[in-house]
């Protein structure tokens, strides 16, 4: 009976997570007070609930919440706002705030209930980058895919120009999945997502914005063979309207309404998107070749930022290598390699970029290592004299390179590091066959000391870091200088952590700036369960000559305090 007692007595309902609340207050004193230099950067006070457990009712039922908000009424910019409008938000405008997250999932075996905002990523080409405040469900019996959410991603602001807002309608978007799917064998579906702005939800509208209307409908085929071979493919089509004021029909050769999902009209487009992997993974070996083309048109409103009219194709690889005496690798490197078309659809324009990422960790031996790092990144867009918009092109290559060296004796061990990092930016701008071009290159150098004490409870750090920016007839330099201490104390129930950092800053051939930041953590553990932290900080910034004239704002400063303290309850 009693080698039973535990199992019985064990309850079926268990609770993890954490319960929160947090207090912010925030200083600024500046001098002179005119004119004005320097602005607030937070609210004067602040109160955040941070609410996440997840109950657990037999091995079949979940709950998980998790509810993060601020009790200031009026912390976003939008109609409740008093920018364009009057009045403070009301609760439905409340929970769906930006600067809010409240998010329900109960699930019982194959069925998910998905409530408040949510992060729902379908497919590459469908939907996946936005957030979405509403209700919805992810259904997978006996493998079946059923998927449906429909809320808000964005809300309406008011536009404005004293003070400078410029304004956004009101999107409502909805998605869904149909499908089926064996674990590490196959994925078949179908998903359609939708994004329409409402006309009517700013009062004054946005200057210059129409609002708009999407519809992408996309099918998705994954395949996965034996020893670790893939095949992962989509296609999609969207409908895209880039002026839902315009009345239906489209003109006669235009493109054609998909009803009752999207009604089109004159400004309506249609296009294409299509993706291709095919490779192999391993344990310690992986290799694959990718390719993604996007029509000029296609435009899904579940990637609002995806750069269209391109074409990539990727070698991506993942290897380890070189052991050490013990059967270990020494070696790991992360890469992919290839080349983008951009303007694929216009041959005067069309141009070729190369793009890669490197990220090669090699462990020499218990004492050294090194890191290197490698990232390209750029888009090409075409212009549009008539709206007066212009054409952009532009290249960002990353070069990072990151030594370290470890060595211990029996009292403490040591780590130093050195980070160097190099960023070469170019941009050219082309408007009325008026061409400006952006240089921007950036070199950082951080070195750094951290000892550890085997006998000590402390925990000091030490960094020096040297920051240049430049570009054309102006450059920017920064040396600073930070050192931390931290330790526990009352039997380990308290944990301290200071940190003060000093920043001198030379701007083009202004005179110097300086800058002192100072920072305490306090953590103590009045319970096993329940946390007390406070964070204290203050900043004070003393400028050169920059701001003159007027000569008042020479050596001007300002001194930035922040007071933060809550209370943290931790299931377990």
């Amino acid at each position: 009976m009693n080698l039973n007692s535990s199992a019985q007595n064990k309850s079926p309902v268990t609770i993890t997570g954490s319960l929160g609340i947090t207090y912010e207050g925030y200083g600024l004193s500046v001098n002179p007070k005119t004119p004005s230099f320097y602005q607030p950067r937070r609210p004067w006070n602040q109160v955040r609930f941070n609410i996440a457990p997840q109950i657990k009712i037999g091995n079949n039922f979940s709950l998980p919440f998790n509810f993060n908000f601020s009790t200031r009424p009026t912390n976003f910019a939008g109609p409740y706002a008093g920018i364009g409008g009057l009045g403070n938000q009301g609760f439905m405008q409340f929970i769906s705030n930006p600067m809010n997250n409240f998010s329900i999932k109960p699930k019982y075996k194959w069925a998910e209930l998905q409530l408040g905002t949510q992060y729902l990523n379908y497919s590459e080409l469908s939907t996946g980058d936005i957030g979405v405040f509403g209700a919805g469900f992810d259904l997978k019996p006996k493998g079946y895919i059923i998927k449906f959410f429909t809320g808000t991603s964005q809300r309406g602001i008011n536009s404005s120009i004293t003070p400078p807002v410029p304004g956004a309608y009101k999107r409502n978007n909805w998605m869904a999945q149909i499908g089926k799917e064996k674990e590490g064998k196959y994925k078949l579906a179908f998903s359609a997502a939708k994004g329409m702005d409402l006309h009517n939800s700013s009062n004054p509208p946005p200057a210059g914005v129409n609002p708009q209307e999407g519809f992408v409908l996309s099918f998705l085929s994954n395949l996965y063979f034996e020893k670790g071979y893939y095949l992962e493919l989509e296609g999609a089509q969207s409908l895209t309207t880039a002026n839902s004021n315009l009345s239906p029909p489209p003109p006669p050769g235009g493109v054609k309404s998909f009803k009752p999902f999207i009604e089109c009209n004159p400004s309506s487009v249609q296009d294409y998107a299509a993706t291709a992997s095919i490779g192999k993974k391993s344990t310690n070996f992986d290799i694959g070749v990718k390719g993604k083309y996007l029509g000029a048109g296609f435009f899904t409103m579940g990637y609002p930022y995806q750069q269209p009219d391109r074409m990539d194709i990727t070698v991506n690889t993942r290897f380890n290598a070189w052991k050490d005496s013990s059967g270990n690798f020494k070696m790991n490197v992360v890469a992919s390699l290839g080349e983008r078309v951009n303007n694929v659809s216009n041959t005067s324009t069309k141009n070729n970029q190369f793009i890669g990422n490197l990220n090669w960790f090699t462990q020499f031996n218990e004492h050294w290592n090194l890191n290197l790092s490698y990232n390209n990144f750029g888009f090409n867009t075409n212009g549009n004299t008539i709206n007066n918009i212009p054409s952009i092109k532009n290249v960002s290559n990353d070069i990072g390179v990151n030594p370290s060296y470890t060595w211990h004796n029996t009292k403490m061990n040591n780590m130093l590091s050195l980070n160097y990092s190099y960023s070469k930016y170019d941009e050219t701008t082309t408007l009325n066959n008026t061409v400006t071009t952006t240089n921007n290159n950036t070199h950082t150098v951080l070195l750094m000391y951290v000892p550890t004490f085997f006998t000590k409870k402390i925990r000091p750090n030490f960094s020096v870091m040297y920051f240049l920016n430049q570009v054309p007839s102006f450059k920017v330099q920064l040396l600073t200088i930070s050192c931390g201490l931290g330790g526990p104390l009352a039997k380990d129930k308290i944990n301290l952590q200071g940190q003060l950092q000093y920043t001198l800053g030379k701007f083009g051939s202004y005179s110097s700036n300086n800058n002192l930041i100072a920072s305490l953590n306090i953590e103590y553990a009045i319970t096993k369960k329940l946390n007390w932290n406070t964070f204290l900080s203050t900043n004070f910034f003393k400028y050169g000559n920059e701001l003159d004239p007027p000569p008042t704002l020479i050596s001007a400063n300002y001194l930035e305090s922040t007071y933060r303290t809550g209370l943290t309850y931790r299931w377990k």
